[in-house]
């Protein structure tokens, strides 16, 4: 997939959303996020891997997504990007050792979890996601998902090796996470089984995460779709097949009225 393709494919989602009402926008100073998080949802949670403590960090492929209606936000997402450094390592051991956020007590990840990254290899956390009640049952959080990543695609110029997301257990057993719905990541593994400094006690958290490559194999069959001005069930009509058997080439299942109406928790 080339760029120009994936600029149209984006473009194109951005147009479906201005035409129901909805503005889309792009910011790149990730404090603005985290700002706009609190004041939208009304808590005071803080997205750890969102917040750069020192400026070196920061970098032209950290930025933030926001759909809003002319008064409010009505949906979120954020897009941090890392580099790895010249050693291969597996994701898990990038986190425990700090490449997330810079934990100050010992956290149970699981080093020898998570796809590997190669050296100098750029990987993205893909999160902060929220979509206000009024909205969901319209499937934004797809489109936020959709809209962030493409981003994140031509920001790198197509270099990016891997997109991932946190998901905790309870959506993780509903399967949202992988859904082509959703955020449409291919695959899925426990990464943390213990203390999570972030949440204060033991949980279990999972890595969903799928290549840049895959990712723009998964864009280029909607993009086709999106050029006959096709309805895509899984987008629009929040089909229950998965991403893996999109890009397989199944049959989706049919719409269902009962599924669920958004994934943007799994952007948490």
């Amino acid at each position: 997939m080339q760029l120009s393709e994936i600029t149209e494919y984006q473009d194109q989602l951005v147009q479906q959303l201005e035409e129901s009402g909805l503005n889309v926008s792009f910011g790149d100073d990730l404090s603005v996020l985290l700002k706009t998080y609190e004041a939208a949802t009304g808590t005071g949670y803080v997205q750890l891997p969102f917040l750069i403590d020192d400026p070196k960090d920061a970098n032209p492929y950290n930025f933030w997504v926001c759909f809003d209606d002319g008064n409010a936000p009505v949906a979120l997402s954020g897009f941090r990007t890392m580099q790895n450094g010249s050693a291969v390592r597996r994701v898990g051991e990038a986190y425990n050792q700090g490449a997330l956020y810079r934990c100050k007590e010992k956290e149970g990840w699981l080093p020898e979890t998570g796809p590997k990254l190669h050296p100098h290899a750029l990987f993205g956390y893909i999160g902060a996601g929220w979509v206000h009640p009024r909205y969901r049952g319209h499937n934004l959080a797809g489109f936020i998902a959709r809209i962030t990543q493409a981003e994140a695609l031509l920001r790198t110029r197509g270099t990016l090796a891997m997109s991932t997301a946190m998901t905790a257990e309870a959506l993780y057993l509903s399967g949202m996470n992988l859904r082509a719905s959703g955020l449409h990541h291919l695959h899925v593994e426990l990464v943390l089984d213990g203390y999570l400094g972030i949440a204060e006690h033991d949980m279990r958290l999972y890595l969903s995460h799928s290549t840049g490559t895959e990712l723009m194999s998964f864009y280029e069959r909607e993009l086709a779709m999106l050029r006959k001005d096709e309805t895509i069930p899984w987008l629009h009509q929040h089909d229950k097949i998965y991403a893996s058997a999109v890009l397989a080439g199944e049959e989706s299942t049919s719409a269902d009225a009962s599924a669920p109406t958004s994934g943007l928790a799994a952007l948490a």
